[in-house]
């Protein structure tokens, strides 16, 4: 039986050749931030079991479908089940990988401890000074304008699950970005979200009037 140090290890290792095909955005650094926030959302909250938080951080990009064809939650439990990790841990890392994507966020806010906290560390990962980075890195990825002023904006935004995709990577901060403050499970994702959200506000004012040559030249 493995420790559940060297069981992390492991996940570690594997977890970060699942990811190595994704945009920068996406890959190992996305999965270690998410998991430093999640713990750090974990011990601030005094709740939660912390090995299923800790693995469903890591593997919670694991067949991806942007980026993937893959089974997520068939090679996790292929995974895990491998490391003799018990089946009702395996079955709450499942469940993470299945429910934590924005498009879920349509559905009410999960009972699940463990996913609420790894779904407010990624949807904070979205927001702020490294979220706005990794907008810009998607949207160029995918050929996405960064801004389209033809296209309306829709503020207040859409329903979640609503708008499949964004006319340009500024129309996605209010598509998405700007929702997930009050989308937060958790009394410490809401407080480090609020800090976040207003950076994003500041940086769209500043976008708008150098988009359109206001001020001093």
């Amino acid at each position: 039986m493995k420790s559940e140090a060297e069981i992390i290890e492991e996940v570690s290792r594997f977890a970060e050749e699942a990811v190595k095909h994704h945009d920068s955005g996406h890959g190992w650094s996305h999965i270690e931030r998410v998991r430093r926030l999640a713990l750090h959302i974990h011990d601030r909250e005094g709740r939660g079991n912390r090995l299923i938080i800790e693995l469903g951080a890591l593997l919670h990009d694991v067949g991806d479908h942007k980026f993937s064809i893959h089974d997520g939650p068939a090679e996790i439990r292929r995974l895990l089940s491998g490391l003799g990790v018990d089946t009702g841990v395996i079955e709450e890392v499942v469940l993470i990988n299945e429910e934590i994507s924005f498009s879920k966020g349509k559905k009410p806010a999960p009972e699940n401890i463990e996913l609420q906290i790894v779904q407010d560390a990624d949807r904070l990962d979205a927001m702020g000074a490294v979220g706005i980075a990794r907008a810009f890195s998607y949207g160029g990825l995918r050929g996405r304008e960064i801004y389209d002023p033809r296209e309306k904006i829709f503020n207040p935004p859409l329903l979640p699950g609503t708008s499949s995709r964004s006319a340009s990577t500024v129309h996605h901060f209010y598509d998405k970005l700007l929702m997930l403050k009050n989308l937060m499970n958790t009394d410490t994702g809401r407080k480090l979200a609020s800090e976040r959200h207003d950076f994003m506000l500041s940086y769209l004012d500043q976008f708008f009037r150098e988009w359109n040559a206001e001020g001093d030249m």
